[in-house]
């Protein structure tokens, strides 16, 4: 993997409700990802999204089209400090929950839909999964057959708006069961009826006995689903 090849990279937070509540929190980060917006062409998404199990958790989801490079271009805006220096002083998160980078594989699913969906959207449903495999042949023929499938879903699943992974760089540093080189699986759609729909179409069941015909070892190592909150962009328009 190389460093400045297209990157994503996810950070969950907690926020700290005694001193602020999630509409002041978003309302402080939407300045930053404004700035992003308008200042960083190589970042091609910044946004924000709820954990749908936890109220208080929010996911910051970011794109780099140059990898490490474009990240930290990010890293030395002045209005990135100004956030880490208010937030800090506001005392406004609480913990990180998580955080991981990873490398987006080639020539696989996409990103966005920006020719049909607005990428600032509030409600679209983010779906990230860890899978690891016995070895990496098995992971590379898991991609393939992912890959023909996100062919199909391109063509029959309009409100799937991503379809996309990546392989993870580094081990997790807390809280969920990440280890260097696992596959990441994004998927985005508008709504939660979208995800129902990709999940119970015939093509996506049929995966599962394509995966047993080759003999396919594969572990879920987490599952997490979110809620986009309109702050930020998902993609660029």
């Amino acid at each position: 993997m190389s460093a400045d090849q297209p990157m994503t990279a996810i950070v969950e937070y907690q926020i700290r409700q005694e001193n602020s509540t999630m509409d002041e929190w978003l309302a402080e980060w939407d300045k930053r990802a404004e700035d992003a917006r308008q200042g960083e062409p190589e970042t091609t998404a910044y946004a924000s999204a709820i954990n749908l199990e936890n109220a208080l958790n929010v996911l910051v989801f970011e794109r780099y089209a140059q990898g490490d490079r474009s990240l930290g271009l990010h890293a030395d805006r002045p209005a990135h400090t100004a956030l880490i220096d208010t937030m800090g002083e506001r005392r406004m998160t609480k913990r990180r929950i998580m955080s991981t980078r990873f490398t987006d594989l080639n020539d696989f699913g996409w990103w966005g839909r920006p020719e049909s969906h607005d990428g600032n959207a509030e409600g679209m449903i983010l779906v990230i999964l860890g899978l690891r495999f016995a070895d990496a042949e098995m992971g590379e023929a898991f991609v393939q057959l992912s890959s023909e499938h996100a062919a199909y879903c391109w063509e029959n699943e309009p409100d799937t708006v991503i379809y996309s992974g990546g392989l993870a760089r580094t081990d997790a540093d807390r809280e969920l069961d990440i280890k260097q080189g696992d596959l990441i699986f994004v998927m985005g759609c508008t709504d939660m009826a979208a995800v129902e729909k990709h999940r119970d179409d015939p093509n996506h069941l049929a995966l599962g006995g394509k995966m047993v015909e080759q003999q396919l070892a594969m572990e879920n190592t987490f599952r997490r689903m979110y809620r986009t909150t309109g702050k930020g962009f998902a993609w660029r328009g």
